[in-house]
């Protein structure tokens, strides 16, 4: 069958930096007599750089919805799929956070990373919001949420496999009651602290994040300072004073959303944001 595309896609097609990055389109003849997937989706090309054992990352349009596209590294129609706007600097923007520098071996840490990404986004667990604070809980001044156990577990690994960071663990603690992990950043040498409320009633019971930078001690400066040197290719911005989850997209757990700071929780509360609410009753 012969496909309808949109305009915007010869926009792509023709756009040479998307080529050089890895972007392999379909050709129009290869279109025209490829039908639909199950899910009613089209591919339109493929990512050798994100490469899995059993396929190779797609290009996919919705044509009830020309104006999204998707992408999809499983290659299972019920599997989730990473959404992006169809213009050149968003689709540009969506390369270079999520495939420019990672390998495209299978089990890679890119692919890795990937995986935890589109289940962050599209595969939310389920609240049981009758219990998940315990005694001793202090808030931090930095990034707020809710998640639940095992989205913990894969935060935190996307943050440790996330080469924007590369971190350097300080330490682990994973007792009952608070767990927390700590990090150096190698690239600006800021502390990186996450900790987690862990006392659960249930299994689907969720808990509060608390996520900080602090700058780096007065005694480790120099050494920093000499390993920056050492790797000026390495080295970018200092990070800035908040997590940063644009590299892993906008993170949203359900209906729950991060928050930057308790008084933005505030803020929204007061404008009648009723999950923001009930974190500000939790931390007063």
């Amino acid at each position: 069958m012969s496909h309808i595309l949109p305009a915007w896609h010869r926009e792509l097609r023709r756009n040479q930096t998307l080529n050089q990055w890895g972007f392999r389109w379909h050709s129009q003849r290869r279109l025209s007599r490829t039908p639909a997937r199950a899910d009613g989706l089209i591919s339109l090309g493929s990512c050798p750089s994100v490469t899995t054992r059993h396929t190779r990352a797609s290009i996919l349009l919705d044509p009830s919805q020309p104006q999204q596209l998707w992408l999809d590294f499983c290659g299972e129609p019920d599997a989730p799929r990473l959404s992006c706007e169809p213009s050149f600097d968003a689709l540009s923007l969506v390369y270079q956070r999520y495939f420019q520098r990672f390998n495209g071996r299978p089990q890679s840490r890119g692919i890795n990373l990937l995986r935890q990404v589109v289940q962050l986004r599209s595969q939310p667990a389920p609240f049981d919001l009758a219990t998940f604070l315990g005694d001793g809980y202090h808030q931090f001044h930095l990034f707020l949420g809710l998640i639940d156990d095992q989205t913990i577990i894969e935060l935190e690994n996307s943050m440790v496999f996330n080469p924007w960071l590369s971190l350097q663990a300080l330490a682990l603690d994973s007792g009952s009651g608070c767990g927390y992990s700590q990090y150096r950043t190698a690239f600006s040498g800021s502390i990186l602290t996450m900790e987690f409320n862990r006392q659960f009633v249930t299994k689907d019971a969720a808990c509060i994040a608390r996520i900080a930078y602090h700058p780096v001690p007065v005694a480790e400066q120099a050494s920093v300072q000499r390993w920056q040197m050492q790797n000026p290719a390495n080295v970018v911005a200092t990070l800035p004073q908040a997590v940063p989850f644009d590299v892993l997209g906008l993170y949203h757990h359900l209906d729950w959303q991060w928050w930057q700071t308790a008084e933005h929780a505030q803020s929204m509360a007061a404008e009648g944001d009723k999950h923001a609410a009930i974190v500000v009753r939790l931390l007063t």
